[in-house]
């Protein structure tokens, strides 16, 4: 097809109108990589990946674009394609060959069991199978609620498939107080087990022909009814004792680092306060042994699990230790100070009818700091003594007030227990393990009548994903989909607390507050931070390269950097496009980043990075992205963040496109023909 002035027709996305464009580029990237030309087939893939940040068959294109044209970043490029449905077993079975290709099995042999409940209990399980093997996990098996039942599926490696009598698997039924033992096929067929006693909450654990305790995964199994929504108004009450619940799975230089935190502060506080710590049969010798020791010298009071319960039946354990006690809440890879109880109990009793109250984090949604959503690395001692007493400061100061919140963010938490009476403890039976549980009885509160604030005097440092690691992603998928279905007017109420952000005026004033007490320097490392902790090891471990080499295309590319709509700059690139598209001969072509309109589209010459929705990730950042294109050139109004080897052309007041243009006509042709 001919242009009517001559030379190829203009590319046909341009002449879509934006409700089909995607599929045309999606075309467009599958032909392109089926040619060989990765970078054309990179940056229309992207494009609709960015557009689309939750539909898997651009990331899939996307993926199988990037692994063909840097093997290197096969493991992050799949990952990235699981992350948009982390349920779906074509995906999880793609990403872990990956995994498994690149040298990932403890990865493998780690995240891909969990996938085996909803896989088994749908007949999708073959496939995973062999997958898990080849990482090491010799034995496994999964197991699930069917009505009042246990359901089950056993596979002994070493022995299945063997001819003769079918192995034999010894599965232990636990709950807090009693275990009780089934012998059951181990070839992987269906079994069925009907639960010593009903309302409870149960494990599975498989006996290992080595003697080799191994949690099935899909336990817990808790049986009990969810808890109901009230309706009833809140009232006033004093202010109680504290109940401080720290559940413990693994990591003890965090878990040591959040208990000495704790204990120090015990002192700086007038809230009586007791520590309950729960141990969820930690696999970590050395930690349960150090938490004994404390136990013993009167330091904390220590509960432990029989079996794995998970973290929401952890956390309800160590609940209902001390009845008559508010709870606060607090994962184990924090840390506090000061007063921080005192100044959340008094964000708590401000109002008589608050619920919970959750301070300032660097990694905790929509309570992190100094970004909204962004987590970043958690500062060390000295710099979270720093960032608490400057909340504290700036809260009360005139001005400072604690904000309401449409849920908490459960890593450190205060509660009242008479709501805890009210609405119940964390819903276990219908959430799986962790995620989400904070979410759902947030709500079950707010139907009750009450509110959840964000203390703004309190600053407490996260880790993060400490426990469930890459396991996170899939959780957050299945528990959402819980939240959603009870609350369907949640997640859009979060969604424009997101964009209208209520915490700006308060997260603007401890900014300043810490750059005028020399902070300013943890400031920009927080904002600027990636942080990579639910990352799988193989990920984290294969960091992007500062510099990509240039792909394939059928053109040579001039990229714009961050542009704003509506600005000079934007009127500059249009003319710039308008120049490029009259001379088809130059096979010349615009990579923009940031806005790019209707006008810039229909000039033909033009590929997109479009700006990322809320919080989700790139797999490729725009500079690298002009770096795989090639870009000689980058126009940018405002060059700052673009990287030292992609030289920028000031898009200014003295920019013009024509002169530009021809200069750089010359330059190349010049460069080529020499």
């Amino acid at each position: 097809m001919q242009d009517p002035k001559g030379g190829s027709a203009p590319f046909f996305p341009s002449q879509c109108v934006p409700r089909l464009r995607d599929d045309a580029l999606l075309t467009r990237a599958l032909e392109a990589f089926a040619a060989g030309r990765h970078a054309d087939a990179l940056l229309a893939a992207e494009h609709v990946c960015r557009r689309f940040p939750m539909k898997s068959i651009p990331a899939i294109l996307r993926a199988r674009i990037v692994q063909s044209a840097y093997p290197q970043l096969g493991a992050r490029a799949w990952h990235a394609a699981w992350a948009t449905d982390p349920e779906n077993p074509l995906l999880q079975d793609l990403m872990l060959k990956s995994w498994l290709q690149d040298g990932g099995r403890r990865d493998v042999a780690s995240l891909g069991p969990a996938f085996l409940p909803a896989r088994c209990r749908s007949g999708r399980h073959a496939s995973l199978l062999p997958l898990l093997r080849a990482a090491g996990a010799v034995h496994a098996g999964a197991c699930w609620k069917d009505g009042e039942a246990i359901e089950a599926m056993v596979f002994l490696g070493a022995v299945a498939g063997a001819r003769g009598a079918a192995p034999r698997a010894t599965l232990l039924l636990s709950d807090e107080d009693s275990e009780y033992r089934f012998e059951v096929p181990g070839d992987g067929s269906r079994v069925r087990l009907a639960p010593p006693r009903p309302g409870a909450v149960w494990s599975l654990t498989l006996l290992a022909p080595d003697g080799r305790r191994q949690l099935l995964p899909g336990s817990p199994l808790a049986y009990y009814d969810p808890p109901a929504i009230v309706q009833a108004p809140a009232r006033a009450s004093a202010a109680r004792e504290v109940a401080i619940v720290v559940p413990v799975y693994r990591e003890l230089a965090l878990v040591r680092a959040c208990l000495d935190s704790v204990r120090a502060s015990l002192a700086h506080n007038r809230t009586p306060a007791r520590i309950v710590v729960v141990d969820d049969a930690s696999p970590e010798p050395a930690l349960s042994g150090w938490l004994d020791t404390l136990a013993k010298a009167g330091h904390i009071t220590l509960l432990r699990n029989r079996c794995n319960l998970g973290f929401i039946e952890t956390v309800n354990r160590g609940m209902r230790a001390l009845p008559d006690r508010d709870v606060l809440l607090l994962n184990a890879d924090t840390q506090v100070h000061g007063d921080w109880i005192d100044r959340l109990a008094s964000s708590l009793y401000g109002d008589a009818d608050v619920a919970s109250a959750t301070p300032w984090t660097n990694n905790g949604e929509i309570s992190s700091f100094p970004v909204l959503r962004q987590a970043a690395q958690a500062p060390d001692t000295r710099e979270l003594a720093l960032l608490d007493s400057a909340a504290a400061r700036v809260r009360a100061a005139p001005g400072g007030v604690d904000v309401e919140l449409p849920s908490c963010c459960g890593f450190t938490m205060l509660i009242r227990r008479e709501v805890l009476d009210a609405v119940g403890m964390l819903d276990g039976s219908a959430l799986q393990r962790g995620y989400g549980e904070e979410v759902d009885w947030c709500m079950r509160a707010r139907a009750a009548g009450w509110r959840h604030l964000q203390a703004t005097g309190v600053f407490v440092a996260h880790a993060g994903t400490v426990s469930f690691r890459a396991e996170k992603t899939l959780r957050v998928a299945q528990n959402r989909s819980v939240v959603a279905a009870r609350y369907p007017h949640y997640y859009p109420e979060f969604t424009a607390f997101v964009r209208q952000d209520p915490l700006r005026t308060a997260r603007a004033a401890l900014r300043a507050e810490l750059a005028r007490c020399g902070m300013q320097a943890w400031l920009d490392k927080a904002t600027g931070a990636e942080h990579g902790a639910a990352l799988p090891q193989i990920v984290a471990a294969t960091p992007l390269p500062a510099v990509l080499r240039p792909l394939a295309s059928s053109h040579r590319r001039i990229g714009v950097w961050g542009l704003a709509g509506g600005t000079p700059a934007a009127a500059q690139v249009l003319a710039l496009a308008r120049l490029v598209a009259s001379r088809p001969q130059l096979g010349l072509r615009l990579l923009v980043s940031g806005d790019a309109g209707e006008a810039l589209w229909r000039t033909g010459v033009v590929d997109h990075l479009p700006v990322l929705a809320e919080a989700a990730l790139p797999l490729l950042d725009d500079a690298r992205l002009m770096q795989a294109a090639g870009c000689a050139s980058v126009l940018a109004a405002d060059p700052a963040g673009l990287p030292a080897g992609l030289p920028a052309v000031l898009l200014d007041q003295h920019f013009d496109a024509a002169a530009w243009l021809a200069d750089w006509i010359n330059r190349n042709e010049g460069a080529k023909a020499a």
